[in-house]
């Protein structure tokens, strides 16, 4: 299927309201400030594109059903323009996927090589980690895993030696890192978030 049409910028909008939290017609209208029967023609075309399923939840009032629109599967669309290998393809996004995209969408490209790395050290120790968080806003960006095993603290130590002047890892516990502020932070793996 091709999914340039379903991108447009107002149906995007729509999309990106969707993926933040399932909402009504209502609040996408207002969100979006258009009318309301314009948000529902558009997400009629994404239901019919199997790109959003909508739900009837509790009354919401006057005994009428609420209807909340949500995102049918997670995909990533990608246009890639390399030579030799010009080739639009979707993807549906595993667990995987959103780990090493959450890596990606990080400003600093020379991060990447690293964090993937991090990760692939880190992999079989997954069930024991509760996040992995990144702070880039000091000049050598700290890398925070949770986790109360103690066990991971030479994995984690031996990689951030290896890393040297790029980044700094950390092994926090659950109760220490609620003394960090985690909000400025980009969030790269919660255990929470992919079950």
């Amino acid at each position: 299927m091709d999914f340039d049409l379903f991108f447009s910028s107002q149906r995007w909008r729509i999309l990106e309201i969707i993926a933040k939290k399932p909402s009504s017609t209502t609040e996408i209208s207002q969100k979006l400030n258009t009318t309301p029967s314009y948000v529902s023609q558009q997400l009629k075309l994404l239901e019919a594109a199997d790109i959003i399923v909508k739900e009837r939840t509790g009354f919401a009032e006057k005994g009428k059903p609420r209807t909340v629109f949500s995102l049918s599967r997670e995909i990533l669309h990608l246009n890639v323009l390399m030579k030799g290998l010009p080739i639009k393809k979707t993807i549906p996004l595993s667990d995987y996927h959103k780990i090493i995209l959450r890596i990606w969408l990080l400003d600093n490209a020379e991060l990447h090589y690293h964090i993937e790395k991090l990760y692939w050290r880190l992999e079989k120790d997954l069930k024991n980690i509760r996040s992995i968080f990144i702070d880039t806003s000091s000049i050598k960006p700290k890398v925070f895993v949770i986790s109360d095993i103690k066990a991971l603290k030479s994995k984690i130590n031996s990689f951030s030696k290896e890393a040297g002047d790029i980044l700094e890892c950390f092994l926090v516990s659950g109760e220490d890192f609620k003394k960090i502020s985690p909000e400025k932070m980009h969030h790269i793996y919660d255990s929470g978030s992919f079950t």
